[in-house]
């Protein structure tokens, strides 16, 4: 019998692998920020649910709050310290003048897992009765993840310097745990059919390492060597696990766009390395955010559904002829990822929680949405990357 699953809990699934304080809800917030702007004019946008939602508000809040006294505290922007769930979806709103009735709002849902980064430790996690009652569901998004997000603290690689900072980067940015938690994903991308497999390496607040949003650092060749040496295990373990299925990109990131490094501090404070700090400034009078390469990580996303969308067409053809019964079946089946592919992209998803036999208005409407959203996922995967983000070949 199959196992019985409401399809508003199959999203495409996004997991976040990353240590503590490495500034995964900042990448988070700035990810949803771009795209946000890049979608303008495209009758889509980009909703978060409602925890989502004020995770990011208090995020975007303590930053305007900065800003406003011209005085950064990467302490004060911290992360999570449990498991979060970003729910996200693009939606593609019906056109104007629809009657309430016969609207048709496609869309297609996202789930981005970010939990402690302490929980990758293995000895931390065994001490945590929360961390070992919620690793099991960790396990699980991160080996279903269409995604694997990677955010890296690009000033701990590039101001690591004397023999005892270089050797504490190795603790500071997690690689053991990384590198473990990228064999895990990528071996169950192998077991998945054709479904899409992105390793996103993604070093996070640039702003001083490159001269092409408002910095005028010259550093961009030397940060991307460092991750390539830096990451080059975990590259290379998600190609022995699931040889020629990964894609690999390379994404620096400015998550503020006018917050930059002036001072590194490297603390001994007695452990097995040292702690990083740093004395940070805004730039600009008034500082203006302004993040950068960040909605690659949405564009990927989109680049993933659409190809598997044109492997589909017959699949898709043949969903919207199906009987009613059929219909509402699939509701409650879990389809996995080309299933929820069709699912979202066809209006079906729609068309089942409504219970209901659609009318010609609501069948125009749900073209029309349709159309918009596919217009909408074709624009930001065809859009040319920023020029700081590379693909990375394997062989």
């Amino acid at each position: 019998m199959s196992e019985l699953v409401d399809v508003e809990q199959e999203p495409f699934r996004v997991a976040v692998v990353g240590p503590s304080r490495v500034g995964k809800t900042t990448l988070l917030t700035a990810i949803l920020s771009e795209t946000e702007r890049q979608l303008a004019g495209t009758g889509v946008r980009i909703l978060a649910g409602e925890t989502t939602e004020e995770r990011i508000h208090q995020q975007r809040r303590a930053l305007r709050r900065a800003i406003a006294a011209e005085e950064f505290d990467a302490a004060a922007l911290s992360g999570n310290q449990t498991t979060s769930l970003y729910e996200v979806v693009l939606r593609a709103d019906s056109e104007p003048g629809v009657a309430p009735q016969d609207r048709i709002d496609i869309e297609i849902p996202f789930s981005i897992l970010d939990y402690p980064g302490g929980w990758l430790n293995p000895v931390t996690r065994n001490r945590s009765a929360e961390a070992q009652q919620q690793w099991p569901a960790c396990e699980d998004h991160i080996q279903r993840s269409v995604m694997l997000l990677v955010p890296i603290d690009a000033a701990v690689l590039m101001e690591a310097r004397k023999p005892a900072e270089r050797g504490s980067v190795v603790d500071l940015l997690g690689i053991e745990e990384v590198t473990a938690m990228t064999r895990l994903w990528a071996r169950s991308r192998k077991d998945s059919g054709s479904e899409p497999a992105v390793l996103v390496l993604a070093p996070l607040k640039c702003e001083k390492y490159f001269d092409d949003n408002g910095g005028g650092g010259k550093e961009a060749p030397r940060l991307r060597q460092l991750v390539q040496d830096t990451y080059r295990d975990a590259v290379e373990a998600a190609e022995a696990e699931a040889p020629g299925r990964v894609k690999v990109v390379y994404a620096p990131i400015d998550t503020y766009g006018c917050v930059e490094l002036m001072e590194p501090i490297w603390h001994d404070v007695g452990g097995e390395y040292l702690e990083f700090t740093g004395h940070y400034r805004f730039r600009g009078r008034p500082p203006r955010i302004q993040e950068k390469a960040a909605a690659t990580v949405m564009r990927e996303l989109c680049r993933s559904v659409i190809s598997a969308q044109a492997a589909r067409n017959t699949e898709l053809a043949r969903a919207a002829t199906e009987e009613q019964r059929r219909i509402f079946e699939r509701r409650y089946l879990r389809k996995g990822f080309f299933g929820a592919l069709t699912f979202y992209l066809s209006g079906e998803a729609w068309w089942a929680r409504r219970d209901g036999i659609l009318t010609a208005k609501q069948l125009i409407a749900a073209k029309q949405s349709e159309r918009k959203l596919n217009s909408a996922l074709r624009s930001l995967s065809t859009e040319a990357d920023d020029p700081r983000v590379e693909v990375w070949q394997l062989r």
